[in-house]
């Protein structure tokens, strides 16, 4: 008879770890070539990021910024996220126009 208990409780704990939802991710995790922001093929590894990528994308440039990932529910850190240079994103600048000619 204790061994049915116990047969039962073991059976029961892991349909309780099974139904835990996952833990959070990070962004710098997702985000595999550094480039400071996470593409939808790197969100492939989430199903559930994947799923919901283009709501999250506010801007609609098939990439999330930690801005946008950080408003999703299963978001982990985001501080160690590398951020975004604009120098060298399109229509980025490099400031070379403003400086004075020589």
């Amino acid at each position: 008879m204790h061994l049915g208990s116990f047969v039962l409780a073991l059976t029961a704990a892991g349909a309780i770890c099974a139904q835990a939802p996952a833990a959070p991710k990070d962004f710098s995790t997702l985000d595999k070539n550094k480039d400071g922001r996470v593409s939808s093929v790197e969100a492939e590894g989430r199903a559930e990021l994947h799923d919901i990528f283009d709501a999250l994308d506010k801007n609609h440039d098939g990439f999330l910024t930690a801005t946008e990932f950080s408003s999703w529910s299963g978001a982990g850190n985001t501080k160690d996220a590398v951020p975004i240079d604009p120098t060298t994103g399109p229509g980025g600048s490099s400031g070379a126009q403003h400086m004075p000619k020589i």
